[in-house]
């Protein structure tokens, strides 16, 4: 029985994906891309899986250079050697707006814990633009819980709460999409979806003038896949992780399995079950809810609605709720560990994740602390508040896809790893998806 256990599939797999990228995974599969690519889907059905399927290669190869160039560069920080081998201006040109920007981003994400909190316990969510003593206690204690679990262990505990969470999340979203996958129609509709376009904008039924904006839409999920401050800090964590040259092979693998197969599946069932779950049910009928309307925590939990057994249906918002909760708590501290790296390592201090490493733990606390206490004063639904923040990740991507590729191709950094011609063509093709995305509507 216990070689059974220790050698199952399962288990094997699981122990495949602990690493560096499982954690930037878990990070990956949060609040921002549940909302990019579940309200993809409740509002455009499937006009926009092909951003959520095509930008998969562009992550793979765009983080796993970074990871070469960390790992290459002796363990140097990217933002030192950005300071030290360009300009000291750029460091700080890319710093300073992924601060500001990053601030705001977790902001959302604690704002879609205390509403997922709430949903959780089958609690109604006052109004979005009221700060009540129960959303500040309930913030209060979400920021215990989360500096407690991030504060008590190490990066290796990291990994594998991450890598847990990353699990959980996916099984829960594969529930979700389960029923809307059976109907062969839907397959059909997943094809057409994969032929690039933009979608028009939708108007909200019942806001006149109000619309969602298709071209918003796919920013937010090309800047939730392909945000400056996650490119150019997946170096850091293969770095944290102690990786070395021999290590190359298996961290690009590692990246596969993760961005590859497990945020690649979550992205697809995610869109699916938006476009079958929400779009296809909430029609306004007899003036309920339409699925132009879908915007906060409660409405979208209804997605797993029709996945479940008639007799459980009602815990459908509990089990959607729970999991947003982990996904963005993934995402919460994804983002507060890349920034605490940024920080230090733009300041010269030690940004490892280590014992002993005080600084590193006072920092990684202010950067949930501080913007967890914020986010009760920001007044829009969760949800929006999260696109939002994925929408402006995308700012600085361009540039940052072109210093990974100066420095994959530096032959006396990389040596006999500089970069192929192959690794080359994915670079480009990510540097000009990004800046297209970017510059589309100034044209």
């Amino acid at each position: 029985m216990k070689d059974f256990i220790k050698n199952n599939p399962i288990t094997k797999f699981f122990r495949n994906v602990i690493g560096p990228s499982a954690i930037v995974a878990a990070g990956m599969i949060g609040a921002g891309a549940v909302a990019t690519r579940l309200l993809a889907g409740a509002w455009f059905r499937m006009q926009l899986l092909w951003a959520a399927l095509y930008v998969i290669p562009m992550v793979i190869f765009t983080l796993d250079s970074a990871s070469r160039v960390g790992i290459m560069s002796k363990h140097r920080g990217m933002i030192e050697m950005i300071k030290h081998e360009i300009h000291w201006t750029l460091a700080w040109f890319i710093f300073i707006p992924a601060f500001l920007l990053n601030i705001v981003v977790n902001m959302g994400q604690m704002s879609v814990m205390v509403e997922a909190t709430y949903g959780s316990l089958g609690i109604k969510l006052p109004p979005s633009n009221k700060t009540t003593p129960g959303i500040i206690i309930t913030t209060l204690i979400l920021l215990i819980i989360t500096v407690f679990l991030v504060t008590s262990g190490g990066f290796k505990k990291i990994e594998k709460i991450m890598t847990y969470l990353l699990l959980f999340i996916l099984f829960a979203f594969i529930v979700v999409a389960i029923k809307g996958l059976l109907d062969w129609k839907i397959w059909v509709e997943v094809a057409k979806g994969l032929i690039p376009k933009i979608p028009k904008d939708l108007p909200v039924v019942g806001s006149p003038g109000k619309v969602r904006s298709g071209f918003l839409q796919l920013m937010s999920i090309a800047g939730q896949a392909l945000p400056a401050t996650l490119l150019l800090s997946y170096g850091y964590f293969t770095s944290n992780a102690e990786y070395t040259e021999k290590d190359l092979k298996k961290s690009f693998w590692k990246s596969v399995q993760n961005f590859g197969i497990i945020w690649g599946l979550f992205s697809i069932v995610v869109v699916v079950a938006g476009a079958t779950a929400l779009n296809s049910v909430y029609r306004g009928q007899n003036g309920g809810l339409h699925f132009s309307q879908i915007e906060t925590v409660a409405q979208a939990g209804q997605v797993i609605t029709p996945a479940l057994p008639g007799a459980i249906s009602f815990l459908a918002p509990r089990i959607f709720s729970l999991g947003l909760l982990a996904a963005a708590f993934t995402t919460m501290v994804g983002v507060a560990m890349i920034m605490v790296y940024f920080t230090l390592d733009i300041l010269g201090k030690d940004w490892k994740f280590k014992e002993g490493n005080k600084t590193y733990d006072i920092a990684l606390m202010l950067w949930i602390v501080v913007p967890g206490i914020l986010a009760p004063f920001w007044k829009l639904p969760a949800l929006i508040k999260a696109i939002l923040g994925m929408a402006g990740n995308l700012i600085l991507a361009p540039l940052s896809v072109l210093i990974i590729i100066y420095f994959v191709n530096k032959k006396s950094l990389m040596g006999k790893y500089k970069a192929n011609l192959g690794r080359n063509i994915m670079l480009i093709i990510t540097f000009l998806f990004t800046l297209f995305v970017l510059l589309y509507k100034l044209f």
